[in-house]
């Protein structure tokens, strides 16, 4: 019977273990290359609110590793100009079919109200609400209130600066130093039929708007 000498073994041992030396480093270099290819992403840098028309302001794009971008869209072009279905919170990652043409629903169209923290009803963009117009009753008379439109489609809530109210609070430096109120609506912008527009246009220019809650935020 053949038999390895001693230190044939041993050749032979060195060698088995060369071969799985640099099959494992192939194997993780080969992991380490593929993890360092990236890809660019689609990233928001703000709050964008459900239905309204994307920015180019609005996005950025940043490299991920190819593994976990490939299923995320990668060209700004496919974004600016369309619609979240739903709201995109800053810093969001933008996938395939979150996004739809930006329009208006026919026969509407966009009314902004100045509003104060309880005329808003704290809304953001996407809630759905019923419009009031309110007056003051005479001294010692009840004022009233008569419904203007039912269901209309909050497209956006700006703050005192401008900025859309964002329902997820940001915590940083601008935030911390913004005085006291600054995140309530000051102006809302309402998707509502053409026909009411003059009533509520009336209504909003003496500052009798307020708003009901009906429907919450997409």
């Amino acid at each position: 019977m053949f038999r390895l000498s001693r230190k044939a073994i041993i050749v032979v041992s060195l060698i088995l273990a060369a071969l799985f030396t640099l099959l494992l480093v192939r194997g993780t270099n080969a992991k380490y290359a593929e993890l360092k290819r990236t890809v660019d992403v689609v990233k928001t840098t703000t709050f964008v609110p459900a239905g309204s028309e994307i920015r180019p302001d609005q996005v950025t794009t940043v490299k991920l590793p190819e593994a976990v971008g490939r299923d995320l869209v990668r060209d700004v072009g496919e974004v600016v100009g369309k619609a979240p279905k739903v709201s995109l919170v800053e810093g969001q990652f933008v996938f395939p079919g979150t996004l739809e043409p930006a329009a208006r629903r026919p026969g509407t169209v966009e009314v902004h109200v100045p509003v104060d923290l309880s005329s808003s009803a704290a809304v953001v963009a996407g809630d759905v609400v019923d419009v009031y117009a309110v007056s003051k009753g005479a001294q010692g008379e009840a004022g009233s209130a008569v419904e203007i439109c039912r269901g209309a489609r909050v497209l956006h809530s700006l703050d005192q600066t401008g900025s859309e109210v964002s329902p997820v609070e940001k915590k940083g430096p601008v935030q911390a130093a913004a005085p006291p109120g600054s995140k309530s609506p000051v102006s809302v912008g309402l998707e509502v039929p053409k026909e009411v527009a003059p009533a509520l246009v009336q209504a909003a220019s003496q500052k009798r708007v307020y708003l009901v809650k009906s429907g919450p935020a997409s």
